[in-house]
């Protein structure tokens, strides 16, 4: 049984990997998602002499944050050992905290949606975007009061 998490539909974009054995415990590195829909899969192979006893957990928290999680994946022993894991409406830079024990391998990859829509990075651009939204609505309730007037005077 391999550890290898097979690849998936060409919209996802790989955005980072973590791989280990044995037992341990670490943090990640951060790692950014720029499109508001992404996933973790995850994979893992018991020890041959244990596979009972095998353990694998991740948890992801958003950069800087260390109490609240926005997903946690917790599985044990033999029967599960592969999953998928969707985050929605949520993207920024985060970390993963990684727990194993008693496993030959694990596998984590994480990747965004391309299709999602991407986040706005800067916020000049949500400003200007905004502007000009509101700078639009403005001028058609502009133009229409100016429009109705001359219409109804010419009706009567």
């Amino acid at each position: 049984m391999s550890a290898e998490v097979l690849a998936s539909p060409e919209n996802w974009q790989e955005i980072t990997r973590f791989t280990g054995s044995g037992t341990q415990a670490y943090v990640t590195q951060d790692f950014t998602c720029n499109h508001t829909e992404w996933r973790i899969r995850w994979s893992y192979v018991p020890e041959s002499s244990h596979p009972d006893y095998a353990l694998f957990m991740f948890e992801t928290y958003p950069q800087g944050e260390t109490v609240t999680y926005i997903d946690f994946i917790a599985e044990g022993g033999s029967s599960n050992t592969s999953g998928i894991s969707f985050i929605h409406n949520n993207n920024g830079t985060f970390y993963g905290k990684v727990n194993v024990a008693n496993t030959q391998s694990f596998t984590v990859v994480i990747e965004q949606d391309l299709d999602s829509a991407p986040e706005l990075s800067n916020p000049l651009v949500l400003i200007v975007v905004s502007a000009v939204f509101l700078g639009s609505i403005v001028l058609m309730k502009r133009k229409k009061l100016t429009v109705r007037p001359l219409i109804s005077e010419h009706i009567s």
